[in-house]
């Protein structure tokens, strides 16, 4: 009881911290009000109009979407009676979701998160596409087959859809590499240890070589262990021995660690969140960042470089170089809140939430570089995008990626911190073990409660037969 009344306190202050979005602004009726007509029309069109509420942290494609929106309210929802409302929150927005499902508020329609949707399912804050009327038609563009359980499908159910293909590569800022007289990129993650020190110290205090954001769990993910997997063959979970291995990436976080004794990793990590890291590598301040493909968006539009910036092939463990495939994120966009189906008419939500994933809206989207198409329709109608660096995130090594398969840690229970705070406690040398034990105690702790699901459910998270991650050899 205690947690929802702070949460129902919460609500308003979070909210009011969102990132300023799409309001429908025009909803009262005054003779001013072209949007609902004119004289008596006013009123009947006021009762009729629909406002859909889309909550989402993807700042990086905002200017675009919000444009978009405006197009649409102005156009196809002024003829249908539907205003989108539409927020996008920074650092917040997980508590900003969290507090307002305790609270029985919320959007209608909300970007999922990986490390909480399972949750929200098992919950019931989240509920399938097809409880919306008129879903169908939108439902029939995707092979049911092709969707991953515990990501897309819960109890034989779709609850969102993939959007875009999301991939993870190395940046490095050309400028500060030829101040310090280094010619080529690392290949390895000892090399970025080493070229980090030498941009460290040439740099006199001005720039850092490396960065990390502490404050922002997502980034151990994506920067650290899914940057990694053609070395390490998964991303923490291995879905071909359905097990953890998050000690198998203990080379690459010695490496950092090392970096952070080094003085090589700019200050205030501890505290840093995502935003406000890269801003810093978009000043000028890094030498060295790990990157996913939604990246591309911030350093050009949402924080646009003064640097000159490249985008290069992940480092590998060893000299040897990848012995896995690049593993790719199928991302989703939008999911569907249990407050979409108390709306007067569902079928206008459905036909929101079909819009945003329309294939010209992504077009757009893929020609600004914000995101790599999961449907191989929308490359086929798009012309080929010019943003710097985007071509690098949309191509691999020899041609050989593979797409993730989900992660369970949604659906179990883990005893002790979560496998993002406990990398987050390691970084920040809060831990008196050393690494390979934290690892160690961290593997177990996470593959004790793979062994608490049912046996249905834990096959629903190990790879098929068929699902190979190794390199295909390529003749030369």
């Amino acid at each position: 009881m205690k947690k929802k009344k702070i949460a129902i306190m919460l609500v308003p202050a979070i909210i009011t911290a969102a990132l300023v979005g799409y309001e429908c602004w025009y909803l009262s009726v005054t003779d001013n009000n072209s949007f609902l007509g004119n004289s008596a029309e006013k009123k009947a069109n006021a009762d009729d109009l629909q406002v859909v509420t889309v909550w989402s942290d993807n700042a990086h494609e905002q200017t675009i979407r919000e444009a978009q929106i405006e197009e649409y309210n102005n156009t196809v929802g002024k003829e249908e009676g539907i205003c989108i409302e539409y927020k996008v929150f920074g650092t917040e927005y997980g508590d900003a979701i969290d507090a307002a499902f305790i609270n029985g508020e919320g959007p209608d329609l909300f970007r999922p998160s990986s490390n909480t949707f399972a949750r929200y399912v098992e919950e019931g804050n989240a509920v399938p596409i097809s409880d919306l009327e008129g879903s169908d038609s939108f439902l029939s563009l995707y092979n049911k087959d092709d969707l991953a359980i515990g990501d897309q499908i819960f109890y034989d159910k779709i609850y969102t859809l993939p959007y875009s293909l999301q991939s993870y590569k190395m940046i490095i800022n050309k400028d500060l590499f030829d101040m310090a007289g280094i010619a080529e990129p690392p290949a390895t993650w000892n090399e970025v240890r080493e070229d980090a020190k030498v941009i460290t110290e040439k740099s006199g205090g001005e720039a850092y070589g490396f960065f990390l954001a502490l404050e922002s769990g997502w980034t151990l993910d994506h920067y650290i262990y899914s940057v990694s997997s053609a070395s390490l063959g998964h991303f923490g979970y291995d879905a071909v021995s359905g097990t953890y291995r998050y000690s198998d990436g203990l080379p690459i976080i010695k490496n950092i660690l090392g970096m952070i004794e080094d003085g090589s990793v700019y200050p205030g990590y501890e505290n840093m969140d995502a935003d406000k890291a890269r801003a810093e590598f978009s000043a000028g301040k890094v030498g060295i960042a790990m990157a996913a493909s939604f990246d591309v968006a911030v350093y050009t539009e949402q924080f646009p470089a003064k640097c000159k910036w490249i985008v290069c092939d992940p480092p590998s463990i060893t000299s040897a170089g990848y012995k896995y495939k690049e593993m790719v994120t199928a991302t989703d966009l939008l999911a569907v809140s249990k407050k979409a189906l108390d709306a007067k008419d569902t079928s206008k939500i459905a036909r929101v939430l079909e819009w945003f994933y329309s294939d010209d809206n992504l077009v757009k989207m893929y020609e600004q570089g914000m995101y790599i198409p999961y449907r191989n329709e929308v490359l086929e109608k798009a012309k080929e995008s010019f943003v710097p660096g985007w071509k690098e995130f949309a191509t691999f090594k020899d041609g050989q990626f593979i797409i993730r398969m989900a992660d369970p840690k949604g659906v179990i229970d883990i005893e002790g911190l979560s496998a993002r705070d406990t990398l987050a406690k390691l970084l920040a040398g809060e831990y008196s073990e050393d690494p390979e034990e934290v690892l160690n105690d961290l593997d177990k702790r996470l593959n004790k409660g793979l062994t608490k699901l049912d046996d249905v459910i834990l096959r629903e998270y190990i790879a098929p037969a068929t699902y190979s991650v190794e390199r295909v050899a390529i003749q030369r």
